[in-house]
């Protein structure tokens, strides 16, 4: 073997055994956008702009990385159940006890819409988190197209859809429920103000978006955060709740912080 067919060998070998995948190279960051944060599956960048806020965009590559539902204390009957709210910052704790020798927590995000004036709190769009369904949601009538992320870090698969109860009831163990991202939900679709949202991506083009890129913000337009997932690549995307409830956590650093509780953050594990 040649020198140059070696060090190519050895230089698709280290991509798949980080979790990087060589198919990955075929979306090029966005200029500007840094690497902070790197391990096995999971990405995250940051955009820094004069006399502004950062955009942060992680991407979870669920063939190598874990995405997992954290959740308050659940009470109530199963489809219309309630959730304690909590802090950011106590999934992370909570999911830091949840290491393993081959997956460590890495960033920690909120999620899903809910009634921010109580406390245990109703969900939205619907929940649905390690098979347990605990609410289809009580907002699924009010103005507005809704939308599911569904995905199975097992399986190695996600999706973004309209919403539909059936996806709830199927086999996908997590769902969570939340706007069409071109919805102009209180008439601020043009504000800047903090956003969440979340999109998915298919790298080898199985037909299956193992993929899962969120962004985050505390100063972004609705076609802002919409044009940042399309420059990462994302296909279907969907808004996730914002306001005072957009909080960010990368290795244990709070990037966006809030004094709000919210009912179900998403954290990510690099590693299997």
């Amino acid at each position: 073997m040649t020198k140059l067919k070696l060090f190519f060998s050895l230089f698709i070998l280290t991509m798949m055994l980080s979790g990087i995948g060589v198919v990955q190279a075929a979306v090029p960051i966005p200029s500007g956008f840094q690497l902070i944060s790197s391990d096995t599956g999971v990405r995250v960048y940051q955009k820094n702009y004069s006399g502004g806020q950062p955009d942060y965009v992680i991407i979870v590559d669920l063939r190598y990385a874990t995405l997992r539902n954290f959740t308050g204390r659940v009470s109530g009957p199963s489809g219309n159940a309630l959730i304690t709210r909590r802090l950011l910052s106590s999934y992370w704790n909570d999911a830091v006890a949840q290491n393993t020798s081959t997956r460590k927590i890495k960033v920690g995000i909120n999620g899903t819409f809910f009634d921010p004036n109580n406390d245990p709190t109703g969900i939205s769009f619907g929940l649905k988190a390690d098979r347990w369904l605990m609410s289809y949601g009580y907002g699924i009538n009010e103005p507005g197209t809704k939308y599911t992320l569904a995905y199975d870090s097992d399986y190695k698969s996600s999706s973004i859809q309209t919403y539909s109860r059936s996806i709830f009831d199927g086999s996908i163990p997590n769902v969570i429920g939340g706007y069409d991202p071109n919805y102009d939900k209180d008439g601020k679709k043009n504000s800047n103000i903090q956003r969440t949202f979340v999109g998915v991506r298919d790298d080898n083009n199985d037909g299956h978006s193992e993929t899962v890129i969120f962004y985050a913000s505390k100063y972004a337009t609705q076609p802002w955060a919409i044009n940042i997932l399309n420059s990462f690549g994302a296909g279907s995307k969907m808004m996730l709740d914002g306001g005072g409830s957009t909080c960010l956590t990368v290795d244990g650093t709070p990037k966006i912080s809030t004094t709000r509780p919210i009912p179900q953050a998403f954290m990510i594990y690099s590693g299997k």
